[in-house]
C-alpha cells in the first residue's frame, strides 16, 4: 500500500488511499486466498481502515495532549477500536492501557530503529559499539519500564473468554453507523446514529432468542485431564462431572449458558478422581437433584460436591443400573454400577449413563469403568449410541461388548494431551484439538 502511494507520487499521479488499501487486499488474497482466515491479515486491514476512518476524529478532540503523544495515541486508540472483537476473540484479552503505553513509546520507536541500524557496522569494533550502544541501552530500559508500569495498572489487561460472532456483528453495525453519522449531512445525521442504536439490538435481542430457544445439544467441555459434559434443552440444563479445575468449569459455563439460567436441572457424579469432581470445589450454580452411584465409592471430595449441592437445595439420588431418570427434557438411563457392585474397587461402580433426547439421539457415558464393568454395562444399554465418550480419556479401548453396542458411534475423547489408545479411528473428536465439542441431541 505505501508502496502504491509512492509510485504514484514518483509519476505524478493522485493516490487514493481506499482504491490503494483495497487493490492490496486484492492482491494479496489472488496470490493466497487462504490469508482471508490469517488473524495477521484481519488485524492488519481491520486496523488499517479504522486509523484512517477514526484517527481525525479522535484527535481533533484531544486538543490539550501535547502534539508529540497527540497522533500515536489517536493512532492507537482508532486501531483498538477498530479491531477490538478480533483480539477479543482470538487472543483472549483486551487492555485499555494500551493506547496510553504506545503514546509514550511510538515516538522514541524510530530512534531505536535508527540506532540499531547504525550500530551494526560498529559491530566490528566492539569497544566501539558498546561505548555507542549507551544511549540506546537508556532508550530500551525508558521502552521496558512503561511496559512494567502500565501493566501493573489495575484491569490492564481485561481476559475475555469468549466473543459470539453476534456480539461482534452487533458491535460493527452500532461503529458503522456512529462512523456514517459523522460523513453524512447533517439532516441525516440523527438516522445514522439511529440506525448505529437499532442494528446492534436487533442483533442481540435475535442472538439472545435463538440462544434461549435452542435446539437440544451436548458440549463436551474442553477442561484438561477429566471430562464434563454439559446438556442443554429449552427445558434446562444437566451438568455430568466437572472436570479437573474449578476456573476452567466456571468459564466454560459461562460461555455456554445464557446469563439468566443460574440453576442446574441435574448434577451428576460418576467417579471419585479429580479429574471427574475437582471442578465442583468452585460451582455456584444450584442444582434441583444430584445423582450419584449407589455404591460405597471411596474418596471425600465427591460426597463434599454431593453435600454442598445438598445444602444449596438438591435432592439426591443414589442411581444402580436399570433406573431411569427425566430432567431437562432428556432421558438418563443408568447403565452402571449394579446393585451391589463393590464401592471399593476402581472403576467397578462408577456411574455409566446413557442420556437420550426426543429426537432419540443418545449420548453414552462410561466414565471410568474397568473393562468388565464396562462388559456388564453393555448388556445394560436399551439402545444404540449416537455418541460415545471414551473412558479412561480414550487412553484405553472399551470393552468388545461396547465397541458392538455402540458400532457407528461418533466417538469422542476428553483430554488435555497425549496419544489415543492404538485401533481407535481417526475420526476421534479430541477436545485437545477441538476445544469444547458442540453436538446437536
Amino acid at each position: 500500500m505505501g508502496g502504491m502511494a509512492l509510485s504514484a507520487a514518483n509519476l505524478g499521479r493522485p493516490s487514493h488511499v481506499w482504491t490503494s488499501l483495497a487493490t492490496t487486499a486484492a492482491a494479496m488474497l489472488a496470490w493466497r486466498p487462504e490469508l482471508a482466515w490469517d488473524v495477521g491479515f484481519q488485524l492488519s486491514f481491520a486496523g488499517t481502515t479504522a486509523i484512517i476512518l477514526l484517527t481525525p476524529a479522535i484527535e481533533s478532540r484531544l486538543g490539550w495532549i501535547p502534539h508529540v503523544l497527540r497522533e500515536p495515541f489517536a493512532v492507537t486508540c482508532a486501531a483498538q477500536v477498530g479491531t477490538l472483537p478480533m483480539m477479543a476473540t482470538d487472543f483472549h484479552v483486551f487492555s485499555p492501557v494500551g493506547p496510553i503505553a504506545n503514546a509514550a513509546v511510538l515516538p522514541i520507536l524510530p530512534l531505536i530503529v535508527a540506532a540499531g541500524l547504525l550500530l551494526g557496522p560498529l559491530s566490528i569494533l566492539p569497544d566501539v559499539a558498546r561505548a555507542a550502544a549507551i544511549p540506546l541501552a537508556g532508550l530500551l530500559e525508558y521502552l521496558e519500564q512503561v511496559a512494567y508500569l502500565l501493566a501493573r495498572l489495575p484491569a490492564a489487561a481485561i481476559p475475555v473468554v469468549k466473543f459470539p460472532p453476534w456480539l461482534g456483528l452487533a458491535y460493527y453495525a452500532g461503529l458503522g453507523g456512529l462512523i456514517g453519522a459523522r460523513h453524512v449531512a447533517p439532516r441525516g445525521r440523527a438516522l445514522a446514529v439511529g440506525g448505529g442504536v437499532a442494528a446492534p439490538l436487533l442483533i442481540a435481542v435475535t442472538a439472545l432468542a435463538m440462544w434461549a430457544q435452542a435446539p437440544a445439544q451436548v458440549d463436551v467441555l474442553a477442561v484438561g485431564n477429566g471430562q464434563a459434559l454439559l446438556f442443554r434443552s429449552p427445558q434446562g440444563a444437566i451438568l455430568v462431572d466437572a472436570g479437573p479445575s474449578p476456573t476452567r468449569l466456571k468459564d466454560e459455563l459461562g460461555q455456554l449458558m445464557p446469563p439468566w439460567q443460574t440453576r442446574l436441572d441435574l448434577l451428576a457424579i460418576t467417579a471419585p478422581g479429580l479429574g471427574h469432581v475437582g471442578g465442583f470445589a468452585g460451582l455456584d450454580r444450584p442444582a434441583a437433584i444430584v445423582v450419584i452411584p449407589e455404591a460405597q465409592i471411596n474418596g471425600s471430595a465427591w460426597r463434599t460436591a454431593a453435600f454442598e449441592a445438598s445444602a444449596r437445595g438438591a435432592r439426591v439420588i443414589r442411581a444402580h443400573a436399570g433406573e431411569v431418570l427425566q430432567a431437562a427434557g432428556f432421558r438418563l438411563e443408568v447403565i452402571s454400577p449394579e446393585p451391589g457392585a463393590a464401592g471399593g474397587e476402581v472403576g467397578v461402580a462408577y456411574l455409566g449413563l446413557r442420556v437420550v433426547a426426543t429426537s432419540a439421539r443418545s449420548f453414552c457415558d462410561l466414565s471410568d469403568l474397568d473393562v468388565d464393568a464396562q462388559t456388564v454395562a453393555a448388556a445394560r444399554l436399551q439402545g444404540t449410541c449416537t455418541y460415545l465418550l471414551l473412558p479412561s480419556e480414550g487412553h484405553s479401548l472399551p470393552s468388545p461388548e461396547i465397541q458392538h453396542a455402540a458400532a457407528g458411534a461418533q466417538l469422542i475423547a476428553s483430554l488435555a494431551s497425549g496419544r489415543l489408545a492404538r485401533g481407535l479411528p481417526p475420526s476421534v473428536l479430541r477436545t485437545d484439538q477441538e476445544g469444547t465439542i458442540t453436538l446437536p441431541m
